[in-house]
């Protein structure tokens, strides 16, 4: 395949990406859930690892731990999240949802399976299935190896 059409396939991932960003943005703010779309994601991410430390969502999410740093604060003084106590001997802290963040992160988890629906509702099961096969074959191919 011609790299440009390989770049074509790129940027076509890359709107699809901003494109149900966007209407996660934008169904959290209709909806009043009162989560920014970083927000839900990290409160996704505790939600599904348990005891998980900020540098695990720093690592997982490619984003910057000044900034992961300001979400979990945020979702600390909003109370969805907790700090678990320390292990003995571990100085990393580990956090957990309380019942108000797993309430939220059901919420938030609704709209999002919502706003998977729209985008793919134009798609049929088989399409659905071969897009899913393709796109996770895509994303565990291992990197080039570098010299």
């Amino acid at each position: 395949m011609p790299a440009s059409r390989d770049v074509e396939i790129l940027n076509l991932v890359n709107a699809i990406v901003h494109q149900a960003t966007a209407r996660m943005q934008r169904s959290l703010r209709d909806a009043e859930v009162g989560l920014a779309a970083m927000e839900a994601r990290t409160l996704r991410f505790v939600a599904r690892h348990p005891g998980c430390t900020q540098s695990d969502i720093v690592r997982e999410s490619g984003r910057d731990k000044a900034q992961i740093a300001r979400v979990i604060k945020t979702l600390l003084e909003r109370d969805y999240v907790r700090r678990m106590p320390d292990q003995a001997g571990e100085k990393r802290q580990r956090l957990r949802l309380t019942a108000s963040g797993a309430a939220t992160h059901e919420t938030a988890e609704a709209l999002r399976t919502t706003v998977a629906q729209d985008l793919l509702a134009d798609l049929g099961a088989a399409e659905r299935a071969q897009l899913e096969k393709l796109l996770k074959r895509v994303a565990q191919a291992p990197p080039p190896e570098s010299d």
